[in-house]
């Protein structure tokens, strides 16, 4: 499913997978894992001055709205973007 337009201060955010090894290489049961509230801007609103499509950001973990069909994606209002990374 395709999306055409969002309303004005939204924001579609596709955040990463979930990591299923930590950093020492242990296995994290998947009930454990999570999404982290960090991701890559797919498609932003006309008033939408926080943050640019394809900006990485970090947005409030739960404000964010899962879309029905596809688990990495978020919808989330431009007020819960709470950072911006820079490269």
């Amino acid at each position: 499913m395709k999306i055409k337009k969002i309303q004005e201060k939204l924001v579609l955010v596709r955040v990463q997978q979930p990591k299923e090894q930590d950093d020492s290489g242990i296995f994290i049961q998947e009930e454990w894992q999570t999404l982290d509230p960090v991701g890559v801007v797919e498609m932003i609103g006309d008033d939408v001055h926080v943050c640019a499509v394809g900006d990485k950001v970090w947005f409030e973990r739960y404000t964010a709205t899962q879309h029905p069909t596809d688990k990495e994606l978020r919808m989330c209002r431009e007020d819960s973007i709470m950072a911006v990374y820079e490269d």
